[in-house]
């Protein structure tokens, strides 16, 4: 291959080593033969050649896509298992991967369907549905076909090894798809290996091949007539007894399939028995995304159709950087466990709450009373809240919706006490993050992709009343309080719409996840949603809160070369390179005469590709736009700014090709993407912890307020 290649060296003695019990010591080992390499988009195709302990000594195939990024930095690796008949070779030519790869950052590695060559065994007269080119990604247990067929540990072991060896890929991030036979290969085998795939995705799998006329007759001639030992390599059976981490799976199945025709479902003879994946996954629990793609048939022009979608979801969970957002929410049996509803259901509860009876004044620790929710409607209890300067910036008076008195609070957590009439999705017991931003999937905003200002309930949470019947849930010595933002999460118990709540997992720690229901949720997908920032960018952020840090975060995340971090405290801009700003600035610190803005220019030629405003300050808000690149830059307004306030600069600036945004919760659509989110933080990818600098019960909430207003925390979580 040669030395730049190679990750590091790597032979097949050191192969030999670690596969020692499956090679026969006699036969002659081959090099590693390099059979082709292509270029193409922006990396290189390598179809290589080796001898294959763990397939019995055969030389087998396999092709490698690397991405040209990967010379710079080590990349997360997704494997791809091909379907009957097919060999490496079927995937590079037809699917169309490669640019999305490049992408989406990843690196491909496609090995064949079975072992192949002189004396590998086959069924006679040769078939197109068993032995070679059918593999079925299994390890072989009958005497004829134990020796050479394991593609199993082929896939599992002896190929990450080689990869391992060979590129410079993150072996703890790495995903597996595939399409019929491969699809089933890919989740049986992520499901055998918790933890081993963060994700995992499949076209037109075959789901529960015991029930399917291939899998019936390839299970028993690769593993005898035993039934429990083809549950080892039946996606619906592993399903019924995964008890591994959370595993989310995605599904696209084309309805012209003809192995999965009306006609076959009626004779009993169809292969991929999608509704069994359902079923099973409904069952247990397991988030999965089964699309059902109109019109598309089996083959390879269904499948690249939709691959770029399949490694941008791939990209999300092995990045951590989300920009995928699946077409529907699971099933109502995902995150949700029986239990005994609570004895309160149905009536008014009283209980402790913070109340803004008045703008400018501190919060009242009253008792007040809580309806039952009704039609369309769902009552929590609270478990934890954090505080944000939207909250101070409404109780200030500053807020043109703001109205009093009201329950202020919208970053919370909880756990759902009981629903009204007609909810469905949610069961006492779940545990839930509520969303200021709802989604209700059905209107044009929630259809359209990149979209999330959903329509569903705004004009009644605008109002600070409920869709039900015009009012509030709250009440204080008969008196009506008005809700705040579709949430009012200060006060132990609230009645949201069911639009505005997100389902999430129950081990993640509502303590710490209350964060994700604004402020550095925000700042994520500011970076990744709205102004889709890509790797190499430069980029300026200006007021270093939470949110501004969570932007630097992302930004870090993506990858960028030079990142700006702009605010007047010496301790955030210390702050800010923890989080990784390359470049820190004090406007108080500039020259006499000098702007911000035009530092930066100067500081970077033309100004950053992308400008971040995290201040609510309408002048800050132009000096962001006016530090972005002209011809090119995008400048995102985060913060909110007074009532009244106008912002303003030279239509010239615009003129020359700079762009003017906004974002609402980071153009996250809450219901789906949250509990993403969760699973994002829950395997490491991303930062909640160090967000929470202050721990204090939920009396304590004036006091928290001061340390807003200090400035002397980013995230005060109170507790109830």
């Amino acid at each position: 291959f040669g030395s730049r290649y190679f990750h590091r060296p790597f032979t097949t003695k050191t192969l030999l080593a670690a596969f020692p019990c499956r090679f026969d010591r006699t036969r002659s080992m081959a090099s590693f033969i390099t059979r082709s390499s292509n270029r193409v988009a922006q990396g290189v195709l390598r179809r290589i050649e080796h001898v294959s302990p763990t397939l019995a000594g055969t030389s087998t195939t396999f092709a490698i896509f690397k991405p040209d990024i990967a010379q710079h930095q080590k990349l997360p690796v997704v494997y791809w298992l091909s379907g009957l008949t097919c060999t490496d070779e079927n995937f590079s030519q037809k699917a169309g991967a490669f640019q999305a790869a490049c992408d989406n950052k990843v690196v491909l590695v496609m090995p064949d369907t079975s072992p192949r060559g002189e004396g590998v065994p086959d069924e006679e007269p040769k078939v197109y549905d068993f032995g070679v080119g059918a593999g079925f990604y299994l390890n072989a247990t009958t005497e004829k076909y134990k020796k050479h067929y394991n593609m199993y540990d082929y896939v599992t072991k002896e190929l990450p090894s080689i990869v391992k060896q060979m590129l410079p890929v993150d072996p703890a991030k790495a995903g597996i798809f595939g399409h019929s036979m491969g699809g089933h290969g890919a989740m049986t085998i992520a499901l055998k290996n918790p933890g081993m795939y963060k994700s995992v995705s499949a076209f037109a799998p075959i789901c529960n091949p015991m029930e399917a006329p291939w899998g019936k007759k390839a299970l028993p001639l690769y593993l005898g007539s035993s039934e429990e030992a083809w549950k080892d390599y039946d996606t619906v059976e592993l399903i019924k007894r995964y008890e591994g981490p959370p595993m989310r799976f995605l599904v696209d199945q084309g309805t012209a399939d003809n192995f999965n025709s009306e006609e076959k479902q009626q004779k009993g003879e169809h292969q991929l028995r999608p509704e069994a994946l359902q079923k099973a996954c409904d069952e247990k629990g397991l988030p999965l995304t089964l699309r059902m793609r109109e019109g598309y048939d089996h083959s390879y022009f269904f499948i690249s159709t939709f691959v770029e979608d399949h490694l941008k979801y791939h990209a999300a969970f092995l990045t951590g950087v989300l920009r995928w957002c699946p077409d529907s929410l699971p099933s109502s049996t995902v995150y949700s466990s029986p239990v005994t509803p609570p004895t309160t259901v149905g009536q008014d509860i009283e209980c402790l709450a913070a109340v803004a009876f008045e703008p400018k004044k501190p919060l009242s620790l009253v008792q007040v009373t809580v309806g039952p929710p009704q039609k369309g409607e769902v009552r929590i209890k609270h478990t934890a809240v954090a505080l944000c300067h939207t909250d101070a910036y409404t109780l200030g008076g500053l807020d043109p919706e703001g109205l009093f008195p009201c329950i202020l609070g919208h970053e919370a957590s909880g756990v759902v006490e009981s629903i009204g009439e007609g909810v469905e999705g949610f069961q006492p017991g779940d545990h839930v993050i509520p969303c200021y931003q709802a989604y209700c999937g059905c209107c044009q905003f929630c259809k359209r992709p990149d979209i999330n200002l959903c329509t569903s309930v705004r004009a009644y949470t605008g109002k600070g009343i409920m869709a039900g019947d015009g009012k509030p849930r709250f009440t204080y010595q008969g008196q009506p309080i008005y809700h705040f933002m579709g949430t009012s999460s200060f006060a132990e118990y609230s009645v949201l719409h069911a639009e505005s709540l997100a389902k999430v997992r129950k081990d993640a720690p509502l303590e710490k996840c209350c964060l994700l229901g604004c402020g550095i949720s925000t700042g994520w997908g500011a970076v990744w949603n709205t102004a889709q920032v890509q790797r190499g960018s430069t980029a300026a952020v200006f007021g270093l809160g939470a949110v501004g840090l969570s932007v630097l975060e992302a930004l870090a995340k993506t990858g960028c070369s030079k990142i700006i971090a702009v605010d007047l405290l010496e301790d955030k801009l210390k702050m800010a390179r923890e989080w990784g700003a390359t470049h820190t600035v004090n406007p108080k610190e500039l020259p006499e005469g000098t702007t911000v803005q035009s530092h930066i220019v100067q500081e970077t030629g033309f100004g950053v590709d992308f400008s971040f405003d995290c201040t609510g300050n309408v002048e800050v808000m132009r000096q962001a736009l006016e530090c972005s690149a002209r011809g090119w830059g995008t400048s995102v307004v985060i913060g909110v700014a007074a009532a009244g306030k106008e912002i303003s600069t030279r239509p010239f600036q615009l003129v020359t090709g700079r762009k003017w945004m906004g974002t609402a919760f980071g153009g996250w659509k809450s219901k789906p993407q949250v509990p993403m989110l969760v699973d994002l933080y829950m395997q490491g990818d991303l930062k909640i912890d160090q967000y929470i600098t202050h721990c204090m019960e939920f009396k304590e909430i004036n006091e928290a307020f001061e340390l807003l207003h200090k400035g002397e925390c980013l995230r005060v979580v109170l507790k109830f």
